[in-house]
């Protein structure tokens, strides 16, 4: 009897088909890398909705930061014997022994917004983070040109969590684009780890090694609030287009990037679309539990956001 239930067990799992929970519902697990995190809280609504738009049972599990508690959180999950897995990794590499051991189990894996070093998920959902990388050194370059006339200016960049390929990706862009700008001068690059107390101490060190830094990029928004915390704590808060404004640039469209947007403290936040993004997860997730084909790597868009169209942008908890 157990060789025979093995065997069918085998069976179904060739045919990209799934072992359902008992009441008949596809039983997703999702585990997000931390929720003290907008950009997160964002995505994971996204994947909510994604799982009553679908019908879907969603067993979600939270890292709160700790890569070990994730693997561990990961492996929970394939003992349950889930049929899919949406992951959001704390670190990329770290995570990869428990990614392989899922897909071995034949249970498929969905990435969201981070990648796994080395493992070929089912499907990798994200925003092309080397492209906003690449953008963000365009607007920084433009608002130099506006201020003396050409690309030129001293730089820092608040780089975000080591380890994540969001990090990577959106430095490498940046990077890669800079070498256009001979004149910008990137004077210090130190992570902040996507978080705002980090970014608030790193910043106030930076700046005050470098007093008359032009620009501050921050990989996600919570490095550029922390950012200008730090500048207002100094004194050297001022609005845009103010004698000695520093520009300052951040990534993802969080409500309090937003809002000093608004208050014309903050001149521009490349805005993704998480809600999306894990709604896409679902959905992607159900389509290959159902045997349709799905995008080996899928792109949300991007969006930049200033004073001159933060009116028209919904907050993620509207969507």
């Amino acid at each position: 009897m157990k060789r025979l239930m093995k065997t069918g067990l085998a069976v179904l799992l060739a045919l990209g088909l799934s072992a359902f929970a008992k009441d008949g519902k596809i039983v997703i697990g999702y585990s997000i890398s931390t929720l003290n995190n907008a950009f997160f809280v964002g995505m994971t609504k996204g994947v909510e909705n994604g799982a009553k738009k679908f019908g879907v049972e969603l067993i979600t599990v939270n890292a709160n930061g700790d890569a070990g508690k994730q693997a561990a959180d990961v492996e929970d999950l394939i003992t349950k014997g889930v049929d899919a897995i949406i992951i959001n990794p704390r670190d990329a590499e770290a995570i990869a022994p428990a990614v392989k051991k899922a897909l071995d189990a034949g249970i498929p894996v969905f990435a969201l917004d981070r990648g796994v070093t080395g493992v070929e998920v089912t499907s990798f959902l994200e925003t092309d983070n080397v492209a906003m990388g690449r953008l963000a050194a365009d607007l920084i370059a433009e608002a130099m040109t506006k201020k003396y006339g050409e690309p030129k200016g001293k730089v820092i960049e608040l780089v975000g969590l080591v380890g994540t390929t969001a990090a990577r990706d959106r430095g490498k862009g940046f990077h890669e684009q800079l070498k256009k700008y001979p004149g910008l001068e990137l004077v210090a690059s130190q992570p902040a780890d996507f978080d705002q107390e980090k970014a608030f101490n790193v910043t106030t060190n930076l700046v005050l090694a470098h007093p008359d830094v032009d620009a501050i990029y921050g990989h996600n928004d919570d490095n550029a609030v922390g950012a200008i915390r730090a500048l207002r704590a100094m004194g050297k808060l001022k609005k845009v287009g103010e004698p000695g404004h520093i520009y300052v640039i951040g990534i993802d469209g969080i409500k309090q990037a937003l809002d000093l947007i608004r208050q014309g403290y903050m001149d521009c936040t490349i805005s993704q679309e998480p809600v999306m993004m894990g709604e896409k997860a679902v959905e992607f997730a159900v389509k290959y539990l159902r045997g349709e084909p799905v995008p080996k790597h899928y792109y949300t868009p991007f969006t930049p956001v200033t004073k001159e169209n933060v009116d028209k942008r919904k907050n993620w908890a509207e969507q």
